[in-house]
């Protein structure tokens, strides 16, 4: 306690006595005089001990609920507690409208191959395809064996041969047709074997039905060979 505080204090306790002793006894008390000048302030005294605690008075009612404060920085996420025991069935909500389709999610692990299924019954035949466009012509195969000598036919006259045309595209491949019965073994004879003018191309046509098959071959003449040297020729 200040000494200001203290001087407070002491006028008061004169005012309340004065008061007091006004109107009830007038033997005790003086009439009061003018208040002299303020002393001067005397140094402060040492602090006393402290008292002892009083009693907690009683709780005062509830103020005013002040404004929400701003909202503090958020902490961190503490650990997650454990799983607390599952609640009743709640009634179920009106439908809320769909969401947008979220991202697709990564491939999963491909899991493990089950156990073959029995084979089931076979299909009906499907129907034939249509027949695709002939491809190109195949590689010469190897000369057959020569047929027996044929008679000679009357030999027509050779008519000019024509310029080759431009091969064409090659079309789009056909579907398999179906495999055909096993065909029969040809059986190939020889038929007629003309002698051809020197310098022509030999040539081979095969006549007859499958499998009896007869081949005709026109073979060309060789050049003349060189005219003989004799010895007398020799010696000179």
């Amino acid at each position: 306690m200040n000494c200001d505080e203290t001087i407070r204090k002491a006028l008061e306790k004169i005012k309340r006595d004065s008061k007091i002793c006004g109107p009830v006894c007038n033997c005790c008390c003086n009439p009061t005089g003018p208040i002299g000048p303020t002393a001067p302030i005397g140094p402060t005294g040492p602090t006393g001990p402290t008292g002892p605690i009083g009693p907690t008075g009683p709780t005062g009612p509830i103020g005013i609920e002040g404004p929400t404060g701003p909202i503090g920085i958020e902490g961190p996420t503490g650990p997650t507690g454990p799983t607390g025991p599952t609640g009743p069935t709640g009634p179920i909500g009106i439908e809320g409208a769909t969401g947008p389709t979220g991202p697709t999610g990564p491939t999963g692990p491909i899991g493990i191959e089950g156990a073959t299924g029995p084979t089931g019954p076979t299909g009906p035949t499907g129907p034939i395809g249509i027949e695709g466009a002939t491809g190109p012509t195949g590689p010469t195969g190897p000369t057959g064996p020569t047929g027996p000598t044929g008679p000679i036919g009357i030999e027509g006259a050779t008519g000019p041969t024509g310029p080759t045309g431009p091969t064409g595209p090659i079309g789009i491949e056909g579907p398999t047709g179906p495999t055909g019965p096993a065909g029969k073994t040809p059986n190939i004879t020889i038929g007629t074997v003309t002698t051809g003018d020197p310098g022509t191309e030999a040539s081979a046509t095969i006549t007859g039905t499958a499998p009896n098959f007869v081949l005709n071959l026109t073979i060309p003449q060789g050049p003349t060979g060189p005219a003989p040297v004799t010895v007398n020729e020799v010696k000179k």
